[in-house]
């Protein structure tokens, strides 16, 4: 149509009145206006809505993530009468501190990260507690003779260890471990757990030989619960089994996710199907048959980490409760050897990631609670149990079922245990009497399965916690008073024991990043007992050690409840009973009740004593006062014998003498035994120990001067000058990747304290470059530059990374800085050759600190690069890990 034409067509509709302006239009028009405008606004708000919500929203929580805000609103301060918590570590006083959990680095696989765990037991029926400890081996794929070994250590007597050097070498991928005198004759045995490993060593008079009556069985055997399920007065066995792993290279790079945490796929137990577990039943004369899919315990559907034997209902028949990973926990209750399955009935079937279990009577209401640790974000549990209210009401259900022997509450947020373990992995759990007040205190181990983004990744540490009970209705966290449990690990197992036999329990962490901690109990200020119970094999010999029995304590109206049995994970704490008593001297009663249902009971015991029990025998049996340990030297002697004003002068004056000796004589033989005597009388005095410390390393005693560093670091874990001394020592005198990972760790623990502090970055890009990682060196060394423009160290070595990348100027530019950084004034200096200790006068030196002596100042990469290059790249340095 032509242009004409539509304005004729126009003109004539205008003509005709068809698009003529009307009312209804105009109310149109005004309606269209109105509804944009009302857009508009709605917009507007809209966006303003979103953009107030983007900048006041709370933060998200992630798995493992550290928001203070979670739990620090949670917390309640100290009530008054909380006692000080006193816990010293004594790890390498007694002998412990060179265990190694684990060999060389991770592969991010789960079987290497689950354990391990530790026993207590007195294998040589000396009258104290052993310790065996499993060790997590090494990488799946490393051989075995490269795998740390599982260490048995023999209990002397006056606080210390030693290894058994003759038990079996074990090197494993070890999880587990649990005592238990399987052939009743006196001496009790060993199970040991692990990835591809379920082995039994049978004690013959305190030598340990490998047996093979568990048959085989190939699995992934994670916690071991002695039990005798048919009171048939011989110990049966239960195993869990975890999961189906299939160690599969292709899944290496594979991702997974974990409550929205991305995780590699080869460490999410969801990856793989559950595993069913055992049941040993011990047919006597050395043999066993494994009935646990013919009496219905297997559970096949649960991915199981741990299980205890215990007879929560009371009825004389051990009942057998399961701890199972992202799967329901399982409660089988025994009626005459036969297990009915009342999980749900009995309000337990919870399906979360359990780990960690305890069993103790919180309380004091007469029945057995049960504990369960949890991984992140799932709070942990604490189920109380309804027993003695069911009983006292005789309470039966309308419809004629018929009611489970017992029934749980989960009382854990009521009781402080539940929210504040949000951001926490939990693991080992154990219930214990820490201050002697006669209610059940707690201890928790924890540890992350997330890792760091390092190359190769690390597993991140956490701090665990230590529970105080205010009589029973609420738990308070001792731990962050505490100084020895300040420094976070990844912790695993847990279990205690009275060691050093002085009346109160002290605490084991086995660490997967550091071995084991040692803590002994210094803040028991009620009155104790302990008992040492003597049951009786099917022969009617006393050969057990009461294993499932229980024991009641009356004090009064107060009843004080304690079984023998402990799982925690992984881990098993001390058969003897530990019974806090407050202020009582006397016991009115104890009840024992053995394993089977007879009843023994003793009237009118002396407190603060140690007794032995024995299964029909109505005379209780004092055992022999232990003497003190004798822990301390010749000094500390002199010292207790002192006032104190007399030991303050006498310290100082062997401190002025020893410094006298060190810094104006430089007779460090002399200075040496002078910081000794004047540690004997403090021996937490921070700057004797470093200079002790000092003196040694000079004199090339490095060994020793470690040793009193990591003392030094016991008395106060912030010490900044003995955590870097430590790491250069340990850098120092490496053999492997490992050792200069753990100085790593130092580094970065000294490093959290002072971010800016020079010599700790280049140290922290030294030991990098000694393991070949350039990136890491070069963030550390840039660090240090940046912060300090006359660290000439970090502009040489920033200098060798250019040129070992092939950027010649970039490298000649950074000797010019390294140059400009020593001054106009500075000539070479020489250098002692690295590793010589003994020549030098102070142990501040970085590890590579003698190659950028030896340089005379030219920009010459070749010649100033070229003696370290060729340091770094020689077969006689072992270092871990690929060049980037």
């Amino acid at each position: 149509m032509s242009t004409t034409n539509r304005q004729d067509g126009l003109s004539t509709a205008a003509r005709q009145g068809i698009g003529a302006p009307s009312a209804l239009a105009r109310r149109k028009r005004r309606l269209r206006r109105t509804l944009l405008a009302l857009v508009l606004v709605l917009g507007a708000g809209s966006a303003g809505g979103l953009g107030y919500f983007w900048i006041n929203r709370p933060d998200t929580y992630r798995p493992g993530e550290d928001i203070a805000e979670i739990t620090t609103s949670l917390a309640r301060h100290l009530p008054p009468g909380a006692p000080d918590i006193r816990f010293e570590d004594v790890t390498i006083a007694a002998g412990l501190g060179t265990f190694s959990a684990f060999a060389g680095p991770r592969s991010s696989q789960l079987p290497e990260d689950m354990g391990p765990g530790a026993c207590w037991g007195d294998y040589d029926n000396d009258g104290d507690d052993d310790l065996f400890v499993v060790s997590n081996g090494a990488a799946l794929d490393a051989p075995p003779e490269v795998r740390a070994p599982c260490m048995l250590y023999e209990n002397l007597g006056d606080g210390t260890f030693r290894p058994l050097d003759s038990f079996p070498d074990t090197r494993i991928i070890g999880l587990g471990c649990a005592w238990g005198d399987y052939n009743g004759d006196g001496w009790i045995d060993l199970v040991v757990t692990g990835y591809g490993s379920l082995l039994l060593f049978r004690n013959e008079a305190g030598t340990f030989i490998h047996d093979d009556a568990l048959g085989e069985h190939d699995g992934f055997w994670a916690g071991a619960s002695w039990g005798d399920y048919d009171n048939d007065r011989d110990l049966d066995l239960y195993v869990c089994g975890y999961v189906q792993y299939v160690q599969d290279d292709s899944a290496a790079g594979r991702q997974s996710r974990q409550y929205g945490a991305v995780i590699p796929y080869t460490l999410n137990p969801s990856s793989y199907s559950p595993y069913r577990n055992l049941l040993l039943r011990n047919d006597g004369g050395g043999a066993f048959a494994e009935v646990a899919e013919q009496l219905g315990v297997a559970n096949p559907e649960g991915r199981s980490l741990g299980a205890v034997w215990h007879d929560f209902d009371q009825d004389g028949w051990l009942d057998l409760y399961i701890a199972n990973d992202i799967s329901d926990n399982v409660f089988y209750r025994n009626a005459g050897g036969a297990f009915t399955d009342i999980s749900h009935a009995a309000w337990v079937a919870d399906y979360r990631g359990a780990m960690g279990l305890a069993v103790g009577d919180y309380d004091r209401d007469g029945d057995d609670d049960l504990f369960v640790s949890h991984w992140t974000a799932q709070e942990n549990a604490l189920y109380a149990s309804m027993l003695t209210d069911f009983r006292n009401v005789q309470r039966q259900p309308s419809n004629g079922a018929v009611r489970p022997g017992v029934q749980f509450v989960d009382q854990a947020d009521l009781a402080g245990l539940g929210q504040i373990a949000l951001q926490r992995i939990g693991w080992g759990a154990e219930f214990a009497d820490f201050d002697g007040d006669g209610w059940l205190d707690l201890a928790v181990a924890n540890g992350s399965t997330f890792e760091t983004d390092e190359t190769p990744p690390r597993l991140k540490p956490q701090t665990s916690f230590l529970f105080w009970s205010r009589q029973g209705e609420y738990f308070h966290d001792l731990a962050p008073g505490c100084p020895a449990l300040a420094v976070p690990h990844v912790t695993r197992g847990l279990a205690v024991s009275d060691y050093d036999l002085d009346g109160d329990l002290d605490v084991l962490f086995v660490h997967r990043d550091a071995g084991l901690q040692l803590l002994r109990n210094d803040m028991q200020t009620g009155r104790w007992l302990k008992l040492h119970l003597r049951s009786r094999n099917g022969a009617g010999e006393l050969t057990g050690r009461g294993e499932s029995a229980t024991v009641t304590v009356r004090l009064g109206e107060t009843r004080l409840r304690r079984s023998v049995t402990s799982v925690s994970y992984l881990s098993q704490s001390s058969s003897a009973l530990h019974f806090g008593l407050g202020a009582a001297t006397t016991i009115d009663l104890i009840e024992v009740a053995w394993s089977g249902g007879a009843l023994d009971r003793y009237e009118n015991i002396e407190a603060d004593r140690v007794w032995e029990l024995r299964e029909g025998d109505p005379v209780p049996h004092a055992r022999p006062p232990v003497p003190a340990a004798d822990m301390t030297d010749a000094g500390s002697k002199v010292a207790n014998e002192l006032t104190e004003r007399q030991r303050i002068a006498l310290f100082w004056e062997k401190q002025r003498a020893a410094v006298r000796a060190m810094k104006v004589a430089g007779d460090l033989k002399a200075a040496i035994p002078l910081f000794r005597e004047a540690l004997a009388l403090d021996p937490r005095h921070e700057d004797a120990r470093f200079f002790l410390a000092t003196c040694l390393a000079t004199r090339g005693e490095v060994d020793a001067a470690m040793n009193e560093l990591q003392a030094l670091i016991q008395v106060n874990p912030r010490s900044h000058r003995a955590l870097k001394q430590l790491a250069l020592l340990t850098v120092e005198t490496a053999r492997s990747g490992e050792d200069l990972r753990a100085a790593l760790i130092l580094l970065d623990r000294a490093l959290q304290l002072n971010l800016e502090e020079t010599g700790v970055l280049l140290a922290m890009g030294e030991t990098h470059l000694l393991l070949g990682e350039f990136d890491r060196a070069e963030q550390a060394l840039s660090h240090a530059t940046h912060t300090n423009h006359q660290a000439d160290g970090g502009f040489f070595l920033l200098g060798y990374i250019a040129w070992k990348r092939g950027d010649v100027e970039q490298a000649r530019a950074m000797l010019l800085r390294t140059a400009a950084a020593r001054g106009p004034d500075w000539k070479p200096k020489g250098a002692t050759a690295e590793g010589d200790v003994s020549a030098r006068q102070h142990v501040d030196l970085l590890p590579l600190v003698s190659f950028r002596n030896a340089w005379n100042g030219p920009p010459d990469p070749e010649a100033a690069f070229g003696d370290l290059d060729d340091y770094l790249e020689s077969p006689a340095r072992l270092r871990n890990g690929p060049r980037e």
